[in-house]
């Protein structure tokens, strides 16, 4: 038995406790028998008396026999409580404890965003609280104590130990070092002042260690609670969850105040930048990033390109963000001037109340080349699409172009400079040329030998050719129906229809781009994307057309004719690529772009051209050396951010033909190696993975399988610790109310703490002091009481007259 004694028997005793202690009390005895031998024993005795006391003399009535078997009963009770010693154990208690953990990390000076109602009240809260009117996450902390004068510590200080620790060990008076009772005096005010003195100073969050740390400096006086005030970042050491059960296993209930915004952090992220790694001087460069973003919807967001070394913004997009959590492809454009290898950079611009920037930009090396392109264009006879091209390609200093006319005499030939007399035979000369142009040509007199030339040209090995085919009304594509060049046209030939030799032709279509086509670096004629689109709708109209309603598979339509459609609905294509092997294969469906030279001389058509055969001989840059070339998507990671890698074949028919036919081993110093598989992304030559949580440290990763001929393509990147308490500012509620729930505590939220104490356990009083032993057994009043139940007894046998 055990209790805390009433005020009025610690006077009698002498032991009158002092404000805020009391006295409890406890029996103590001594006594041999085993608990079970006792019960039985007194069972016995109790059974044995009762029923001697049933069988006495039967003029006694049964009532006054069992009132005399109940003296009896009692007479040995007060005899075993003297042979037991009975003694009264006193003990000078405390009032328990309850801890006040503040979180004081820095990421409590985050000043969330809330609804306008909401910011009202939570400025009222500091303003009658004394603080200033800023809601940042401690200042609504030091808003919960300071509340009403105070009101929530000088309520502990009534019925607990006050003790005040923080995270980053900040003394202040009345805290760790020492315990607050009762809401007045100086110490009490100097607790207050040094709550209203707190500053976000903690460079890391240890909810878990500072929790564990107070269960420690209470270890001999279980607290009858901990109110934690945070905003539940756990950036270091132990997790909340761990510590609470810890708690949990000490019966200590946590109270827990949320401080700080549950919705999503407003964040801006870039991520997943395409770009190609080598391009020609004067190419349309197209810097293609992922958007994704959080809590800004609805606002725009300016995306800009830029050039290591010089301030001029190369080209910039307002991006209108849409729904939280949606990724938005965005693509800028530059056309560099300059040889030579630059480091751009796409950054989206800050916005109001976003804390990390970190994340708001991606860079990517480029090595712009001047080379010249060797192009080789061979047509039957001389057309306006084959005069006017090759006029055009002549004047350009980026070509060496050299021409074969079917239908040409030996004396035009000799004429022209660009002129070849014969189609190269030699499998040698035609791999010499990046682009090969057929135009409208007889197949009877190219050969079938020229023709398995082209197929090799298109799929050689390190760098592809690219062969681009014009349709014509006399051979293209119809005559090769049965001839190997056959196999790389990207059209079918079922359902090609021609116009009548004889037919005349009076209504014309605009080519119009596709999605893919105005995606493509070739169909740029523009500066912008909307400056490209105004000049596609604004170019001459076309007439002669190829009908080829059918493509394969794979391939790309750049470009259709509006105006008439196929039998499934979609508009005819117009311009198709198609990628066969390491190479390239352009169709076009009419030879009448010249007429896009009409009051605009050589601007559109020379700049689509231009453009088209750069991109198409873009292999050649690959050529050699850099032809499998391993990139991650940044040089510098925080930790925990994941590591995205891309292995990009030049020559897509050196990729392995399974999905993920790609290992890449990560070695990172000190530590041991790991393989990541890279999957096959967008294309046939790309492959890409994701490296998740790397920890901190210098890392090295090298191409394992498939092997290659050259010195396996590798990267090095490093990973940074995290910045500490800005790298998630989210306030995590959730690890905040199950640390609650698991330790049979509650949740607040900062308008939710006026009930706070009422919700706050008694607690169990804290031993200080053992007061000396009080003996009942040797006492006067059990020597009387033993007395007066033997004179009872005797005085009521005899008044019955029992022997």
């Amino acid at each position: 038995m055990n209790g805390t004694l009433p005020n009025w028997i610690q006077r009698l005793l002498g032991v009158e406790a002092a404000s805020g202690e009391g006295t409890a009390w406890s029996l103590e005895y001594v006594w041999p028998l085993a608990p079970w031998i006792t019960f039985l024993l007194a069972l016995f005795v109790v059974s044995y008396i009762v029923w001697l006391y049933l069988h006495e003399s039967r003029e006694v009535s049964l009532r006054w026999k069992l009132g005399l078997a109940c003296v009896r009963l009692a007479l040995l009770a007060v005899v075993l409580l003297m042979i037991s010693q009975l003694t009264l154990a006193l003990k000078r208690t405390g009032l328990p404890y309850v801890a006040v953990l503040v979180d004081d990390s820095k990421s409590m000076s985050v000043v969330d965003r809330y609804d306008e109602a909401l910011a009202k009240d939570l400025d009222q809260r500091l303003e009658k609280s004394g603080l200033a009117k800023r809601l940042d996450r401690l200042n609504l902390a030091k808003s919960v104590l300071l509340l009403k004068n105070a009101a929530l510590p000088r309520g502990i200080g009534d019925e607990h130990k006050l003790r005040l620790y923080t995270l980053s060990g900040t003394k202040i008076s009345g805290g760790r070092d020492t315990d607050v009772e009762g809401g007045q005096g100086g110490e009490f005010d100097a607790l207050v002042e040094g709550i209203r003195g707190l500053k976000p100073v903690a460079p890391y969050t240890r909810l878990g260690a500072g929790l564990d740390g107070v269960l420690k400096d209470l270890r001999g006086n279980v607290p009858a609670a901990i109110i934690l005030l945070s905003d539940g970042i756990n950036t270091e050491g132990p997790s909340l969850g761990e510590a609470a059960a810890a708690a949990r296993r000490r019966g200590v209930p946590l109270f827990i105040v949320g401080t700080g915004d549950r919705r999503p952090v407003l964040d801006i992220k870039l991520t997943d930048l395409l770009v190609d790694e080598v391009v020609f001087v004067d190419d349309i460069v197209s810097f293609e990033i992922k958007l994704s973003t959080t809590g800004f919807e609805g606002r725009e967001v300016e995306i800009q390109l830029t050039q290591e070394g010089k301030p001029e913004v190369l080209d910039r997009k307002k991006v209108k963000i849409e729904g939280q959590g949606k990724s938005q492809q965005v693509r800028l454009r530059y056309r560099p001037k300059e040889e030579g290898e630059f480091r751009f950079r796409v950054e989206a611009l800050p916005l109001e109340g976003e804390l990390q920037t970190d994340n708001n930009f991606q860079e990517r090396k480029v090595r712009v080349r001047k080379e010249k392109i060797r192009v080789l264009m061979v047509a039957g006879y001389p057309n306006y699409e084959f005069r006017y091209m090759r006029n055009m390609l002549a004047r350009d200093n980026t070509i060496e172009l050299n021409t074969v006319l079917q239908d040409a005499d030996v004396k035009s030939t000799e004429q022209d400079a660009t002129s070849l007399q014969v189609f190269p035979v030699r499998l040698e000369e035609i791999f010499s040329y990046d682009v090969i142009i057929v135009g409208d040509v007889d197949p009877r007199r190219l050969g079938d030998s020229a023709m398995k030339n082209l197929v090799e040209f298109v799929g050689q090995p390190a760098k592809g050719g690219a062969l681009v085919l014009i349709a014509g009304p006399r051979y293209m594509p119809m005559d090769f129906r049965d001839t190997p060049l056959a196999a790389l046209l990207p059209v079918k030939y079922s359902g090609i229809r021609a116009p009548l030799e004889d037919q005349a032709i009076t209504e014309g279509f605009m080519a119009r781009p596709t999605d893919l086509g105005l995606a493509n670096p070739a169909m740029q004629l523009g500066d912008t994307p909307n400056e490209t689109m105004e000049i596609w709708e604004k170019l001459p109209e076309l007439y002669w057309m190829l009908e080829t309603p059918e493509v394969k598979m794979g391939t790309r339509v750049l470009a259709v004719n509006p105006r008439r459609a196929a039998a499934d609905g979609q508009p005819l294509p117009l311009i198709c690529l198609q990628y066969v092997g390491a190479g390239k294969v352009l169709f076009h469906a009419t030879d009448e772009t010249w007429r896009w030279r009409w009051r605009a001389g050589d601007t559109f058509f020379a700049r689509y051209w231009v453009q088209m055969i750069r991109y198409l001989s873009r292999s050649k840059l690959f050529g050699g050396e850099g032809a499998v070339v391993l990139s991650t998507d940044r040089r510098e990671y925080r930790e925990g951010r994941p590591v995205r890698m891309r292995l990009r074949f030049s020559d897509p028919r050196r990729a392995p033909a399974e999905d993920d036919g790609v290992s890449v081993v990560v070695e990172q110093q000190g530590r041991q190696t790991r393989t990541l598989k890279l999957r096959r992304g967008g294309s046939q030559g790309i492959f890409e993975g994701v490296l998740p949580a790397a920890g901190a440290g210098r890392y090295h990763a090298w191409l394992s399988s498939p092997s290659v001929d050259e010195r396996a393509p590798s990267v090095d990147f490093e990973v940074e610790a995290p910045v500490g308490e800005f790298e998630n500012v989210r306030m995590d509620e959730t690890a905040m109310r199950q640390a609650a729930e698991i330790t049979k505590g509650r949740y607040y939220s900062v308008v939710e703490t006026d009930r706070l104490l009422k919700d706050l356990p008694p607690g169990q009083p804290v031993p200080v002091a053992t007061l000396p032993p009080w003996p009942l057994w040797n006492r006067w009043p059990v020597l009387v009481l033993l007395l007066s139940l033997l004179i009872v007894e005797w005085i009521g046998r005899k008044y019955k007259g029992m022997a």
